[in-house]
């Protein structure tokens, strides 16, 4: 009896863990692989679009609010581009169209605390903006960013809980090519009702052990 009991908390401690880790960075990225230069990717396809719904372009910026809930407007299409910065032959990457300064907007599949993605610039440093959405199209954080050199990683956290983000007023004149999105989302609320299930369900057993 008390071997079957232990064996339960066990179970239970394992289940509760397993809760408690954090969750694997999701990617949000279309699969470039093979893919030519040139060829047009129709958006919003892919979780991408130049805007989200209530948004419009105008030159490299944003006017508009987003609407709610957050979705894409399909304003444009992608692009696969390649651009070797001299340095190593980059992979192929995404390019915002019409006009290779336009908006980048990404809606994500679940609420995100950070994210993180590649991009390079051919003739200008920025920087360049971004703004962070929530599932209702409210504005969370907006951040301004210095360009390094040719293709690099660049991570966002510290900004909230968003759904979306917009990157703009790119002054590149060949325009910023974007690569391998991803983010860490945020855990659901069903996960942490779960965890409390599997410690609520250890006091019972714990305080009739004790006594």
């Amino acid at each position: 009896m008390l071997r079957a009991k232990l064996l339960m908390i066990s179970l239970a401690l394992a289940g509760a863990l397993a809760i408690c880790q954090p969750l694997v960075a999701t990617t949000v990225n279309v699969d470039l692989s093979g893919a030519a230069s040139g060829t047009s990717i129709i958006a919003p396809g892919a979780s991408f679009a130049q805007t989200f719904a209530g948004q419009t372009v105008a030159g490299t910026g944003i006017t508009g609010s987003p609407t709610n809930p957050l979705t894409l407007s399909p304003s444009g299409f992608l692009e696969v581009a390649f651009w070797n910065p001299g340095v190593s032959a980059a992979s192929n990457s995404i390019l915002p169209q019409p006009g290779n300064q336009a908006p980048l907007s990404v809606l994500l599949d679940s609420n995100a605390y950070s994210v993180t993605w590649t991009m390079g610039y051919a003739d200008s440093s920025g920087p360049i903006d971004v703004d962070f959405f929530d599932a209702s199209g409210n504005l969370v954080s907006f951040v301004s960013v210095s360009l390094l050199p040719g293709y690099a990683v660049y991570s966002f956290s510290g900004s909230g809980v968003f759904r979306g983000f917009t990157i703009f007023d790119d002054n590149d004149p060949a325009g910023l090519r974007f690569q391998n999105f991803s983010y860490n989302p945020v855990p659901e609320p069903t996960s942490l009702l779960l965890l409390g299930t599997a410690l609520m369900g250890l006091v019972p057993r714990l305080r009739k052990k004790v006594s």
